[in-house]
């Protein structure tokens, strides 16, 4: 192993000391600033932002604190440690009542929808998409919380249960993995990946998505890296690249990001000139959308076409949309302006991928392909970081100080975003109402909006965010001509947006 991927016993002291302040002054703002009403009863109920600073702190200060003493646990160990933090974390989110994500209240309507029936109704207009939010989301996503709701309500308990599990998955696959595929990968030291699997149980992130808020992400981060084990032995025996194939396509139909993989297993076999093998994964790859996609192709197979394509600027009107996500109507642009980042993120790849088939496809090319999309995305999410922190966990970039300044990239954003939330509820100067709903939307809709929160989010807070993969992607590539390549529309698009900031959401 590379000597200065090591941890001396000075520098994991160095780190202690900095973890444990960071615990320290987080814990002494939440106590001195945040008991207030609206942030310890109405925000635990909607976006917990007490427990997720509060977590921060204690899984910042508990991970430098698990470095020093990594040599004396292993895999193994490291694992039954994960196993008690999550079933502890978990049994405090359901004793003391924490609320899931927002947005889990609609899975009894829509799932009863699809039990009902309404699948095959005609689509509305598809600029009147709001009766239609429910077929919107991408067809695995649907069936997965329609088989929940199915089979015991959707309670939100055994929901978290049931997440718990997934992410148990996750973490052994990757253990698998590694255990595979260590003495063949560079850079995959036993050593390096106790770092980066010790990182993962203490970060705030996978915790916060997973366990106290249930997002989805944990299934198609699952798929994904069950994708990931088949390739990885596909390199001993090529019928595996089938299977992995097969769950990548899941995982694209759960969140249409993942088919940034399949579209790099194509172009590799393509350039490499294995015309069969491109005709028989395509094949797959359609047969297995169309089996999942079944009901929406016999109900209408153009209006579910066309809104798959629409999901690329769907979200240019609400908070999730970044500076690629403007709104062209302002200006009477055509739509297919709207389309110019993910065209631009295609062609990047395709060049990327071009570059490197000829050399040992690594984890490397798929990391560095989906930070290129995830940069462009007009749809921001910081629970996609999740696609990728289990997979730089296998190999922590081939250097122990990138892998750490890389995560403190995303890390800082998560905080920047608690805080800016905080920093609303405490400004806010409004009444608040025993109705919550009423409550946020004065915040939200008037408070925020008029006090320019919406514009320095996307300026400063998704700045930092953007900023982490672009060092991702330097951190593998070395590349400064792609760095800057991707830079340079990065620019053009946030001066366009300081310059016209009512092009922004809200």
């Amino acid at each position: 192993m590379n000597e200065r991927n090591l941890l001396t016993s000075h520098t994991k002291k160095v780190l202690l000391i900095f973890g444990f302040l960071f615990m320290v002054i987080t814990t002494l703002l939440i106590i001195l600033l945040l008991d207030t009403q609206l942030i310890s009863e109405y925000d635990k109920v909607w976006w917990n932002t007490k427990i997720i600073l509060i977590l921060s702190g204690i899984c910042f200060g508990s991970f430098f604190i698990t470095l020093k003493f990594l040599n004396s646990l292993t895999i193994t160990k490291l694992f039954f440690i994960f196993l008690i933090i999550r079933v502890v974390i978990l049994y405090f989110f359901i004793t003391f009542n924490y609320g899931v994500e927002r947005d889990f209240v609609n899975v009894a309507p829509w799932s009863q929808n699809v039990l009902d029936g309404d699948l095959f109704t005609p689509y509305y207009p598809i600029e009147d998409w709001a009766p239609d939010s429910w077929r919107m989301v991408p067809p695995m996503f649907m069936w997965w919380y329609v088989y929940n709701y199915w089979i015991y309500g959707a309670n939100t308990v055994i929901w978290r249960v049931v997440n718990l599990l997934l992410e148990v998955g996750i973490v052994y696959v990757i253990i698998q993995i590694f255990h595979e595929n260590s003495s063949t990968e560079k850079g995959w030291s036993e050593n390096n990946f106790k770092i980066g699997l010790t990182l993962y149980i203490f970060s705030v992130l996978p915790i916060t998505a997973i366990l106290l808020l249930a997002n989805i992400i944990a299934f198609p981060v699952l798929l994904g890296v069950l994708g990931f084990l088949f390739f990885f032995r596909s390199k001993k025996n090529p019928k595996y690249l089938y299977h992995a194939v097969f769950f990548f396509c899941l995982a694209a139909l759960t969140e249409y990001f993942a088919t940034i993989w399949i579209l790099v297993i194509l172009l590799i076999e393509l350039f490499r000139r294995n015309f069969r093998r491109v005709l028989l994964l395509t094949g797959e790859s359609v047969a297995v959308f169309c089996v999942v996609c079944l009901p929406f192709l016999i109900n209408d197979a153009i209006g579910f076409l066309q809104r798959i394509v629409w999901h690329f600027r769907v979200y240019s009107s609400n908070l999730d949309g970044t500076i690629w996500a403007f709104n062209y109507r302002l200006f009477g642009w055509p739509e297919s302006v709207s389309y110019i980042p993910a065209c631009i993120a295609i062609t990047f790849s395709i060049y990327y991928i071009y570059k490197n088939y000829k050399s040992n496809i690594s984890i490397d090319l798929f990391l560095v392909t989906i930070c290129i999309f995830l940069f462009f995305s007009p749809f921001f999410n910081q629970y996609h970081y999740l696609w990728i922190f289990p997979l730089i966990c296998l190999n922590i970039i081939y250097s122990i100080r990138k892998f750490l300044f890389t995560n403190l990239f995303f890390l800082g954003f998560y905080l920047f975003f608690q805080f800016w939330m905080v920093t609303a509820y405490l400004t806010y100067p409004g009444i608040i109402y025993p109705d919550i709903e009423l409550t946020y939307g004065f915040i939200f809709n008037i408070h925020m909006m008029s006090s320019g929160y919406f514009v320095v989010f996307p300026l400063i807070g998704q700045l930092i965010f953007q900023m982490g993969f672009l060092y991702l992607i330097f951190s593998y590539t070395k590349s400064k001509k792609l760095i800057l390549a991707l830079l340079i529309p990065f620019i053009l698009y946030y001066i366009f947006n300081i310059c016209a900031p009512f092009s922004f959401p809200y």
